[in-house]
């Protein structure tokens, strides 16, 4: 049976062989274990060359999963209730300290998959996968909103008009983690380094839209054949998985829809055909943090827009994106900010370890933003883009310790996360 690709490969079950198990001060039973620029506790009897499945932080396990495994924390839950796990009911991959050392991802043998009937032995380093014979293993973690999608009878009755098609205001593509897909990027290809802002994604887009026919329009098409103009090109935004039309109903679950808000201060000034793709930081326009910690000392109730991807969408919906040298260009011509270039190297030359866990604006890289609020945070990370490609690949990792803040922040229920959320709204 033939693995099915991942809904988000970033968020799904890989097999490995662990490469080291390194000894932790303080600690007689257990070991940490260096996987996919993540970090595993493992029991201390593993051993360089063992087989298993990793799970990295912010990963769901499946109901079905934990409970073969025993995972969860309250017994009842597990098929067997004698073993106790230590994951909550939300069956979430956290990043942690324990006893001082970090955990961020979630090692376990091969057999751990036995349940589904699956030959287990067939698997190999490197297969990649959500589901297996038919049983749900994993998912990105999603934290429930609150509110509700359902809709009234009186809005069910009426037929919602929709102006655009999704295809000419395409979603960002889930950019892949830099570890355990280097080999994407060749070694001599040359390769960007920018700053992994962390705020909240928004599109905008110049694109093709259908007009809401007026009475003057569905009297001249029904009694005088006179045919009326159906499409137009008209600025529209939205989320990274929503589309935020003003001219048509929508709902939210906030108090603010940020993306039409600073979306439009784009009117008039993207060309036709054009989608830009940027990161919003700072401030909602009701004086609420994007992202709490990290507001970036912009001016409070404003917010910085940084742009990552520029496409162009032709009529027939198929995308072309611009290089980064064009984008860049583009931009300046427009007068748009870029996530910030901290290098240029060929890849070889490139060594994560040398970019995660930093301030780089207090570390003297002039043309980061700057972070503001605890200097115990640190920058969210980094992402690695290719320069002369006529398809460019982008590849991002994450800080250890920024995944301690993110671990932390969806452990607050009442902390509100528009990237996740923004994406709810009907």
């Amino acid at each position: 049976m033939a693995l099915t690709t991942p809904k988000n490969p970033n968020y799904a079950a890989v097999v490995v062989q662990l490469a080291a198990v390194n000894d932790l001060a303080g600690c007689d039973n257990i070991a940490g274990a260096p996987i996919l620029g993540y970090q595993a506790i493992v029991d201390k009897t593993r051993q360089p060359g063992d087989l298993g499945v990793v799970f990295t932080a912010e990963t769901q396990l499946s109901e079905g999963f934990a409970r073969a495994n025993n995972l969860h924390s309250d017994t009842e839950l597990n098929a067997d209730t004698a073993e106790k796990g230590y994951l909550a009911k939300n069956r979430r991959v956290r990043a942690i300290k324990l006893r001082g050392h970090r955990s961020d991802a979630l090692f376990l043998p091969l057999e751990a998959l036995a349940y589904t009937g699956f030959d287990v032995a067939k698997l190999a380093p490197g297969d990649v996968f959500d589901e297996l014979n038919g049983h749900e293993i994993c998912r990105k973690f999603k934290r429930p909103v609150k509110g509700s999608n359902a809709r009234t009878p009186q809005q069910k009755a009426t037929k919602k008009f929709v102006r655009v098609d999704a295809k000419y205001l395409p979603e960002h593509y889930d950019t892949a983690r830099y570890f355990g897909n280097e080999h994407l990027i060749g070694p001599e290809a040359r390769v960007v380094i920018t700053q992994k802002l962390h705020g909240t994604s928004i599109r905008i887009g110049n694109t093709i839209a259908k007009r809401q026919p007026t009475w003057r329009d569905k009297l001249a098409t029904r009694f005088m054949k006179v045919p009326v103009v159906q499409y137009t090109y008209d600025t529209v935004y939205g989320s990274r998985k929503v589309i935020k039309d003003p001219k048509a109903e929508q709902n939210h679950y906030y108090g603010t829809d940020v993306w039409t808000h600073y979306g439009q201060r784009l009117n008039g000034l993207i060309p036709q055909g054009f989608v830009v793709y940027a990161e919003l930081i700072g401030w909602t326009s009701d004086g609420a943090p994007i992202q709490g910690g990290y507001t970036y000392n912009v001016p409070h109730g404003d917010a910085g827009l940084y742009v990552y991807r520029v496409a162009y969408v032709n009529p027939q919906g198929i995308v072309t994106d611009l290089a980064w040298g064009q984008l860049v260009e583009w931009c300046a011509q427009l007068g748009l900010n870029t996530v910030p270039v901290l290098a240029e190297l060929a890849h070889k030359a490139f060594d994560p370890a040398d970019w995660l866990d930093r301030r780089y604006y207090d570390e003297g890289y002039g043309q980061a933003v700057p972070l503001s609020g605890s200097k115990k945070l640190v920058d969210e990370g980094v992402c690695i883009r290719t320069v002369d490609s006529l398809h460019p690949t982008t590849l991002k990792a994450k800080s250890p310790i920024f995944l301690q803040h993110e671990t932390k922040a969806l452990d607050d229920e009442m902390s509100v996360d528009l990237e996740a959320e923004g994406g709810v709204a009907a």
